[in-house]
């Protein structure tokens, strides 16, 4: 017979839960009690507090459970196993607890839907976080460190919402990647992704909103780039802030395959200080634009160890209405368009820079308008338009 305490109030710390009232089931792992035999005994709506140190591969296949984690609470999968499952089960909960030492640390997988707020998932042996089979997670709060592979894996049609101060960091590969017709969304959010290989990828079709004002993503100090778009995908940032510093030996943003971003209503990219370009494009589009009354969208390229923003192959960088740049002190040019690629470049200021401030280079197309450059340099197959006092030597 289970013993069954009624729900009277809600702790704070329990940010996730599924009814306001609900049966209280608790598991004492210290003590022998093992949490996949509460599992297999609760009811949809029941609340499972859980202390100690489980060392199970738990399993979640059944609607509306909330495991809530007391101080020093742990699921170790003990380097056999995968701590954490949810397979296929919606309206489930995970508080406050560390999940470690797996193959993965948490597996969401068959359509599943599930919560996460204030757990740490580290040192697990492939990823911290996998997502699978269009699985949708929510998580606040929240850590993932040290894990041989990728951080965070959102894969086969699967969703990821953050909220709230999320880090993933110090990761074998990626930070986080979104793959396979994917999507992530940060709202009202702190994404911190630093001193993985690489920060966040989004690619194969899939895509990353940053969705309000209040909402700012670092990718910081990774060995290679910061932030990737790429093989069809698409990144939106729709007043908020993608800050890429300090990446050592790569880029801050590239954007390659037939990928794009969108900045708009003051969406913002701020790129400094990286090994290479401060924004890279290939054969892929960055749009720069705001709604008429509302604030322009801005690019911030500076220090970095090659070009501010370098367009190549048949890239596009489009600027409209109250949307500016400004790259200055990168090591070449603030601003390169090679091979077929176009810029339309307003209300800009692009000085200070290695080489050249704007340099068109074969093939390259450009527009400028009311911009600040101290000089631009042109191959004699560049075309060049805007206002009257725009020249373009010859390289």
């Amino acid at each position: 017979m289970k013993t069954i305490f009624k729900l009277l109030s809600i702790p704070a710390a329990c940010l996730f839960i599924n009814t306001a009232t609900a049966d209280v089931l608790p598991v004492y792992c210290d003590k022998g009690d093992l949490l996949n035999d509460t599992i297999a005994m609760a009811n949809s709506g029941d609340v499972i507090e859980v202390s100690g140190v489980c060392r199970e591969a738990i399993t979640i296949n059944k609607d509306g459970l909330t495991l809530n984690g007391t101080k020093g609470s742990v699921i170790d999968g003990t380097s056999r196993s995968i701590p954490l499952t949810i397979d296929g089960a919606h309206r489930v909960a995970v508080n406050g607890l560390v999940i470690r030492n797996g193959i993965h640390g948490v597996l969401g997988k068959q359509n599943a839907s599930f919560k996460m707020s204030n757990v740490v998932v580290k040192n697990n042996a492939v990823m911290g976080i996998r997502l699978e089979g269009g699985t949708s997670l929510e998580i606040q709060d929240s850590k993932v460190k040290n894990n041989k592979v990728f951080g965070v894996d959102i894969d086969r049609a699967s969703e990821l919402m953050v909220t709230g101060r999320f880090v993933s960091k110090d990761n074998g590969v990626f930070g986080m990647i979104f793959s396979t017709n994917s999507s992530g969304t940060f709202k009202n959010a702190e994404v911190v992704v630093k001193n993985n290989i690489l920060g966040i990828q989004v690619g194969l079709n899939s895509s990353l909103n940053v969705a309000d004002a209040k909402t700012v993503v670092k990718v910081n100090n990774n060995q290679s780039t910061g932030l990737t778009i790429v093989s069809g995908s698409s990144l939106l940032v729709f007043e908020g802030k993608i800050i890429a510093t300090n990446n050592q030996f790569n880029h801050g943003v590239s954007v390659n395959s037939n990928s794009s971003i969108d900045l708009d209503r003051g969406g913002t990219i701020i790129s400094k200080n990286n090994g290479q370009d401060g924004i890279k494009l290939e054969n892929s589009i960055i749009n720069l634009f705001n709604m008429p009354g509302q604030a322009g969208s801005n690019i911030i390229v500076k220090n970095n160890g090659r070009h501010g923003i370098g367009a190549f192959t048949e890239s596009v960088v489009d600027l409209s209405s109250d949307s500016f740049i400004k790259s200055r002190h990168n090591e070449m040019s603030g601003v390169l368009v090679d091979n077929g690629s176009t810029a339309r470049i307003i209300n800009s200021k692009i000085r200070d820079n290695g080489s050249n401030d704007i340099e068109l280079s074969f093939g390259a197309r450009a527009d400028l308008k009311n911009n600040t450059v101290d000089n631009i340099i042109c191959d004699t197959s560049a075309l060049i338009r805007g206002d009257a006092d725009t020249t373009c030597p010859t390289l």
